[in-house]
Parts: structure tokens; sequence; C-alpha cells
């Protein structure tokens, strides 16, 4: 699927809005940006603004974290969403790249299972000929896809309890029984 305008992007933030209220400063915040940008300059490397998706899958009481290769940090797998994709298939294909393990949708979870969005200011990295620029990261809570076969992982991978993740992500174990 492809995004076909910034509406798209910025209804599927009101709707995070309705059910997330304390995220509503954050998300005016960030449909205001959004509503600055072409929507092909979202998807562009070389654009300032980029968008990601990030993945929350659970196992057990337990989230899956990759380590960063660039930024030497954990964070949740993730990536750039591409021309065609929207922010959901990008939080789903990252998963299963970036740990080897499927994940499909929480049929559980309201609007898709977006949890959160965030602004993220990513350094220079010369090594992907890429300046310091923003990602306005959407992050969804998924499901284990436990029917498919785990392929290889292109990182290293981590499952980490609520007291050992970091701080940013300590509330999204809420939604670990949802």
């Amino acid at each position: 699927m492809k995004i076909e305008n910034i509406n798209f992007l910025k209804k599927h933030l009101q709707n995070l809005a309705e059910y997330e209220p304390e995220l509503k400063i954050k998300i005016e915040k960030i449909s205001k940006i959004l509503s600055q940008m072409k929507i092909e300059d979202l998807t562009n490397r070389k654009s300032k603004v980029h968008l990601s998706a990030s993945a929350v899958v659970f196992k057990n009481d337990k989230c899956y974290f990759i380590k960063h290769p660039y930024l030497k940090t954990i964070l949740l797998p993730a990536g750039h969403v591409e021309k065609d994709e929207i922010p959901l298939d990008t939080a789903i294909r990252e998963f299963s790249e970036e740990t080897g393990f499927f994940a499909k949708v929480d049929e559980n979870m309201q609007n898709i299972g977006l949890i959160d969005v965030n602004m993220i200011e990513i350094p220079e990295n010369p090594v992907k000929s890429e300046g310091e620029h923003i990602h306005i990261d959407f992050r969804y809570k998924l499901v284990l896809d436990e029917e498919r076969e785990v392929q290889k992982s292109e990182l290293e991978y981590f499952l980490l309890t609520e007291n050992e993740a970091n701080e940013e992500f300590k509330g999204y174990y809420k939604y670990l029984n949802c």
C-alpha cells in the first residue's frame, strides 16, 4: 500500500490522539511539520525529514529490541518508510528483516496498532551519505506471527523486560496484555 497524501498521515495521528490524549500536543507539532512537507520528500533520504516506523512486539513479558549498527544503542526494530509503503508496512517489514521473526497486525488494537509517534534527531551518517535529519517515527504494537518460519536476522536482537528497557520504551509495556 502507498501513502496517497499528507492527510492520510494526519488522520492516522488524529485517531491516535483520540485514544491517547496525553500525546495530543506532540501530535499537533508533528502534524504541523507534516503539513509543510511534500509526500514524496518524506521517503527521500536526502530530505531533512524522513518517515520511519518501529515495531513493538512482545514475547511473554519481554519486548524485542535491536542494537542499532550506527547509533550503537538499543532500539526497537525500525527503519525508513519506502516509496510504496505506509508506516505500518514498514514496521512489519523491518521487524522481520532485523530480527528474523515475523509480525502482523494485532487485531485487538485500535488504529491498526499505532501507539505512539516521535520526532527523532538523527546525526549525520557519512557511511550512507546522509546528512543530519529528523525521523517522524510511527510506532506500532504488533504480534508475533508464529506460524511463519524464522529467517536469518540482519541484526543482533534482544528480549527485554520493562525493567531492562530504556526509559523511552517503558510506557509501551502497558500494551503487553492488550
